[in-house]
């Protein structure tokens, strides 16, 4: 070996190279020593090896058809709830999982039981967080430690029932398919939704709306191919982060509907004893970090605007609760409701993490949320991060005439140029374009708070 190369570790991995190291692989640590030796699998110990370091396996073929033994069971277990077809991969890449696109799935109301174990795990997840944050209280580390493992425990039961409530489509459930494997850690994990390029044409060919009159005739450009994959988890968060900012302020323009958005939250939780899963945050949280997800919203109008009017509120307000409440109660009406919108606003998170999620998407609706009011295309906020391919589709849209002179480009320069051809021509990506048609029977006879717009 060089000289460089000469470190036990260096000399450990060239005589092991051909072998698994059972403290660090995945299906050695989800089979176990013990079976993997009972199948009659070879295993070489370093001579200082203890139960976790210094054990490797000879046999990678055995270990993998033990591992797909293994995973039969829950195999069987996943056929069994109705997906077109069913694969084990023991091992699956992240790269081998992005040749499959993924299913839309909706998230069910829960049902009354479901609703009061929901609340019953939230009730005591805020005890056991009061009891931690209580500096009166004088608990050991070891005390602190056991806190912090229950809540654990209950976050783990938590995101178990959430997971229950997303649900698939029964039509896309019989077409879509799902990999059965073993995660990093060891342990079963089941890739559900997967969808096939064959069967992502289908549900194309089937969405695909029928031709009329005012498309699809004569002399109209032909359809755009659509770039492979969507948008990036990042900028469906950037965008949805600016759609966010927008709709906050939308709702502190519209009282009534921020009112109706506040009762119709309190309602599902004291009246109806449910638990449905809103974008207004009763808690009185401000949902004001958006940056984490798009660093230029803080220069967004939405942003600038919501953040003045906050400042006017916050010199006009006293500190002191006694103080504040007297003030509330003097404020005329329509400002305590003006007031209220922009409390409610502030509280409201829409952000999403795949393209198709449209969260908040009543209350949209309801204050008719027009993202060209809000949003516009720029080689920083969308262009630099798409593809080339997803790049030309969108200047197809507002630039036919420019794409084959882009496409021979390099993608740095496509996006500057589709910035600066897309200035002023309306177009918004699919995920930000939806209704802008309000609500008459919210917006009738709405005071508005013509500063905060």
């Amino acid at each position: 070996m060089p000289q460089w190369q000469r470190h036990p570790e260096s000399l450990r991995d060239h005589l092991t190279r051909d072998e698994l190291d059972a403290s660090r692989d995945a299906l050695a640590r989800f089979v176990g020593l013990e079976a993997y030796e009972a199948a009659g699998g070879g295993i070489r110990r370093d001579l200082f090896a203890d139960e976790q370091k210094g054990v490797f396996l000879t046999d990678a073929g055995l270990l993998e058809k033990l591992a797909r033994d293994r995973l039969a069971d829950a195999a069987e277990s996943v056929r069994a709830e109705g997906w077109g077809w069913v694969e084990v991969t023991p091992r699956v890449s992240s790269a081998e999982l992005h040749t499959f696109q993924r299913a839309r799935r909706s998230r069910r109301e829960p049902t009354k039981a479901e609703a009061k174990r929901i609340e019953k795990l939230e009730a005591e997840q805020a005890r056991l967080q009061d009891k931690l944050d209580d500096e009166d209280d004088d608990l050991s580390d070891d005390g602190a430690q056991a806190l912090h493992e229950e809540l654990d425990r209950l976050g783990d039961q938590l995101d178990a029932i959430e997971q229950t409530l997303v649900v698939y489509d029964p039509d896309i459930v019989a077409m879509a398919g799902a990999v059965v494997s073993v995660d990093p850690m060891g342990a079963v994990v089941v890739h559900r939704g997967l969808l096939r390029e064959e069967q992502v044409k289908a549900l194309r060919a089937q969405e695909r709306p029928t031709p009329d009159a005012h498309a699809g005739g004569e002399g109209q450009p032909a359809e755009t191919p659509t770039s492979r994959g969507g948008l990036s988890e990042k900028l469906v968060r950037r965008l949805s982060a600016h759609r966010t900012a927008a709709l906050q302020a939308e709702l502190a323009r519209h009282p009534r509907i921020a009112l109706v958005a506040l009762v119709h939250q309190l309602a599902q939780r004291v009246i109806l004893s449910g638990y449905g899963a809103g974008p207004v945050n009763i808690s009185a949280t401000p949902q004001d970090r958006l940056e984490q997800h798009a660093p230029d919203v803080a220069e967004a109008p939405a942003a600038q605007g919501l953040r003045a009017v906050r400042e006017a509120w916050d010199s006009r307000l006293p500190e002191d609760p006694k103080a504040l409440f007297a003030e509330l109660l003097a404020l005329e009406h329509e400002q305590l409701l003006s007031l209220l919108a922009l409390c409610v606003g502030l509280t409201v998170s829409a952000i999403a993490q795949r393209e198709n999620e449209a969260p908040a998407a009543l209350l949209a609706q309801a204050v008719g949320l027009d993202m060209h009011n809000w949003w516009t295309p720029t080689a920083v906020g969308y262009f630099d991060h798409v593809s080339k391919a997803r790049a030309l589709e969108a200047v197809q849209v507002f630039a036919p005439g420019e794409v084959q002179r882009l496409a021979k480009l390099k993608k740095a320069q496509i996006a500057s140029e589709a910035e600066r051809l897309a200035a002023g021509s309306g177009w918004l990506p699919p995920m930000l374009t939806e209704s802008v048609q309000a609500s008459k029977a919210l917006n009738e006879h709405e005071p508005e708070d013509h500063e905060a717009a």
